[in-house]
């Protein structure tokens, strides 16, 4: 099978105005939705009105919405989270669990039971391991890679997922 970066195997969670019914819910076009989920984290509202999640907060969670997108789609969405001039260019592509939402409000945080999505987070000061900025993480432009590498097989959402972890984890103990 062919993977022309129209399949939709790329599994995002979004939780602010990429919602449905939300300001800016077009750049969703022709995604997949998968229902309603939640992490683990404060829902925050920044000084210039954008959301973003506090990853800090114990026992408490930010509900939104999982959609499965193609690498188009992840195009578009990156251009408005990374370089749009409404947003302060400050969030990064990252992998964090989440858990279906049950209407009955109790959030577990098992992580036996979570699946790993991409999100959009909030940039702290990172560090390069590396110390020479030409080899920092660029997970958009790894997505990208791995797609095109495996244009004649079929990618899944979690054979993505799975080659970013490890990718990251590489990185990781490269630079320990």
């Amino acid at each position: 099978m062919e993977n022309f970066f129209e399949k939709l195997n790329i599994r995002i969670f979004v939780f602010g105005t990429l919602r449905k019914e939300q300001r800016l819910d077009f750049y969703m076009e022709g995604s997949g939705f998968k229902g309603i989920y939640y992490t683990k984290g404060q829902l925050m509202e920044s000084e210039n009105g954008s959301a973003y999640i506090d990853f800090n907060g114990e026992n408490v969670a930010t509900i939104g919405e999982l959609y499965g997108i193609n690498y188009f789609g992840l195009q578009r969405i990156d251009h408005l989270e990374s370089n749009w001039g409404d947003f302060p260019k400050a969030y990064d592509l990252s992998l964090i669990p989440v858990w279906e939402y049950s209407y009955e409000r109790n959030f577990s945080f098992d992580k036996s039971k979570s699946v790993l999505a991409f999100c959009y987070t909030r940039r702290n000061a990172r560090k390069i391991l590396s110390g020479d900025w030409k080899f920092r993480t660029n997970v958009m432009a790894e997505i990208g890679n791995y797609l095109k590498s495996s244009l004649h097989k079929s990618v899944s959402e979690d054979d993505v997922i799975h080659h970013i972890k490890n990718y990251l984890d590489n990185y990781q103990e490269a630079y320990r």
